[in-house]
This record gives C-alpha cells, sequence and structure tokens, in this order.
C-alpha cells in the first residue's frame, strides 16, 4: 500500500491529544493521535484511547486505571515537542517547567487545550504492540477553548525541525511495531 490512496488513512487520526496519568514516580504525559469516540449514549461517554507500548504513559495508564485528556488546540502547539519528543523513560520528570494541573486522581493536564476529559479505564485490549483502553469519561471540564488541533494543522505550526525528529522517533517506533503488532498476512 503505497501512493496517494493511502493519504486517505491519515483522515482517521484523531485531533492531537495529550494524554496523562500518573505513578510512585509522578505524572507524566505523551502526544496521542488515536482517541476516538466509543459510545451513542450521551449519559455514558466513552472513548478508545490506544496508547503504543514504546511509550512510558501507557504503562501508567495501565497500572493507574486512570488518565486525563488534553484536546489540544493551536494555542497548545508548543506541548508536541516535550510530550512528543522526549520520553518519561529517559526523563521522568519530563513535565518539569511545563503548567499543568492535577486531577483529583493525579493525572496531569493543560490548561492550554480546548477541554479536558477525566477518565477511568473501563477494559483494555491488546494489539501486540499497543494497548486500547475503552475509557469513560467521568468529567468534562472547558479549558483555553479554540478549536482542536489536527495533524495536518499541527505540521505547518511546528517547522521543519520539530518533523525531522518526529520522523526519526517515528521510525524507530514503526519498527518495534512491526515486529510486534498483531497481523494476519
Amino acid at each position: 500500500m503505497a501512493g496517494r490512496a493511502t493519504d486517505i488513512l491519515s483522515a482517521f487520526w484523531a485531533p492531537l491529544c495529550a494524554i496523562g496519568s500518573h505513578g510512585t514516580s509522578g505524572p507524566n504525559a505523551q502526544i496521542s493521535v488515536s482517541v476516538f469516540g466509543a459510545s451513542i449514549v450521551p449519559e455514558r461517554p466513552r472513548l478508545l484511547v490506544v496508547l503504543h507500548k514504546t511509550n512510558y504513559t501507557h504503562d501508567l495508564v495501565s497500572q493507574a486505571g486512570t488518565l486525563a485528556i488534553t484536546a489540544l488546540s493551536r494555542g497548545s502547539a508548543g506541548l508536541l515537542e516535550p510530550l512528543g519528543l522526549v520520553s518519561g523513560r529517559e526523563r521522568k520528570n519530563k513535565l518539569d517547567g511545563l503548567d499543568y494541573k492535577l486531577t483529583a486522581a493525579g493525572d496531569p493536564y493543560f490548561a492550554t487545550g480546548v477541554a479536558m476529559l477525566d477518565c477511568e479505564v473501563l477494559t483494555e485490549h491488546d494489539l501486540g504492540d499497543a494497548t486500547s483502553f475503552l475509557v469513560a469519561v467521568r468529567s468534562l471540564e472547558a479549558l483555553a477553548g479554540g478549536d482542536p488541533l489536527g495533524w495536518q494543522e499541527a505540521k505547518e505550526v511546528v517547522g521543519e525541525e520539530f518533523l525531522a525528529r518526529w520522523a526519526e522517533k517515528s521510525a524507530r517506533e514503526r519498527e518495534v511495531a512491526f515486529a510486534t503488532m498483531t497481523w494476519k498476512d
């Protein structure tokens, strides 16, 4: 699968979000493009959050059973580098210097986003290279506002250096994912 026809796959990425959770070493967060609606019952909002196992936040969400989702806006694009290019496995205090708040459970969220969703894990499904977490939205808080930031718009904002570093990181992660993902040939 190559070429222009595969561009449609990019349309399935969700708006950029910061996913925050916590553990014994404190809070951590990462960038995600894999948060999707999973309920048609407004009184029981659910989301499907896919986190790759190479990310430290994945382990925290699995252990804590809670997470905070910040829907990012153009005004929060500055979070893409510290949360998207720095691993919490390598730098446990990667949130130092960032302006964040904590939910009652201890999960970090960022006030520059569109909204914060405080969530509880209902079930997990192993995808080999990642885990899909079905989560219940326990509360929703409007933040700074604006429109949700999509990846195409974000690429226009972040600059070439960021995109080069993101491409390097993505290539490493794809290599791991290719070897471990659930797939049938």
